[in-house]
């Protein structure tokens, strides 16, 4: 089926810029680093999601649902974006939200994504720290149909076969921003979370032909863990755009060098990214995400894993709302 065949709802301005990062790229003597801005966005601070979104709301306006229910950590990019998706679609939204980092400051929880995801009218339920996400999400959208509702279920992150069209959509972009640039990026690295971004471009890249090596440096989870999850959301996706799966899930990257000590905790190498990037080209990476991919990949080029002609993309999943709900964290670190 061609991808422009499945239901999609435009909800930003396409496509986003690749950069050079002149100044990163001086510093660590090579390979030439650039970075394509999937921070941008038309709607709410922008970020990754709004692509996956973008099918996963066309597959939901095409069954005529009235409310859209997710789920997600307390400060979740991709909450923040579906309730703000939601508010200019006209649809109700409820986030199902979980505490996953204890022993953050007051300001975790009030300020930042949580403060947006007010903002923009989303209705929030907060459940125990016991409590599974998915069970929690499967009992309010019953309730919701109990009601007489028609609930669309968003699933963690926006992944799954229909969310990942968004990224195999970012593949097509890029492989035309490559032949407009002049150039063929030898690796490009993204933050491989709930997968649905990871996954997606592998299907993406292999749709276009593309020899770029993707490295997928992941967040919450070993390799070992994360992988059995790329290889299923590319199971699910490849089929939908006539691609050949085991082709694909061959080309799986993860590096897990930066995950620990877990999921939405900053380590030194990713606090140190964080403020690199500010001061080095003024892009704010996030303290979740891109900050670990980021690290991830100047541990690469520190220890020689790429030669000096290399030319490294670097995908800019956005997140950075996160960093005000993390300002102990930078004002601790801010002196390098």
């Amino acid at each position: 089926m061609p991808l422009d065949a499945h239901p999609r709802q435009i909800l930003s301005q396409w496509p986003t810029p690749i950069e050079t990062l002149d100044r990163l790229s001086a510093a660590y003597g090579g390979p030439r680093i650039s970075i394509k801005r999937d921070d941008f966005g038309s709607i709410a601070m922008g970020g990754n999601k709004l692509r996956k979104l973008e099918y996963l709301m066309g597959d939901a306006l095409a069954k005529g649902c009235d409310i859209v229910v997710t789920s997600g950590a307390l400060q979740s990019n991709h909450a923040r974006l579906t309730a703000a998706v939601a508010a200019k679609l006209g649809l109700r939204c409820h986030l199902v939200l979980k505490n996953e980092v204890p022993g953050r400051s007051e300001t975790y929880h009030n300020s930042a994504n949580l403060l947006l995801d007010r903002l923009v009218g989303a209705e929030i339920v907060q459940v125990g720290c016991n409590d599974t996400l998915s069970d929690a999400v499967e009992a309010h959208a019953a309730s919701l149909r109990a009601q007489g509702l028609t609930p669309y279920v968003v699933p963690l992150g926006g992944s799954n076969a229909i969310g990942c069209l968004g990224y195999v959509t970012c593949a097509v972009e890029i492989a035309e921003q490559e032949r407009k640039l002049g150039k063929a990026f030898s690796h490009i690295f993204v933050v491989s979370g709930s997968g649905g971004t990871h996954a997606g471009l592998l299907a993406g890249l292999k749709l276009t032909g593309s020899t770029a090596k993707l490295v997928g440096a992941t967040i919450s989870r070993s390799k070992a863990v994360q992988r059995p999850l790329i290889e299923q959301l590319v199971s699910n996706v490849a089929p939908l755009i006539g691609i050949h799966e085991s082709e694909t899930t061959d080309a799986i990257e993860l590096d897990d060098s930066m995950y620990l000590p877990g999921y939405g905790l900053p380590n030194d190498s990713s606090t140190k990214a964080v403020v690199q990037c500010a001061r080095s080209e003024g892009i704010l990476l996030d303290p979740v995400y891109t900050s670990k991919a980021m690290a991830a990949l100047f541990s690469r080029i520190e220890a020689g894993t790429f030669k000096p002609s290399d030319e490294v993309l670097f995908i800019h999943t956005g997140g950075a709302p996160a960093l005000f709900a993390y300002d102990e964290a930078y004002a601790k670190h801010a002196p390098l």
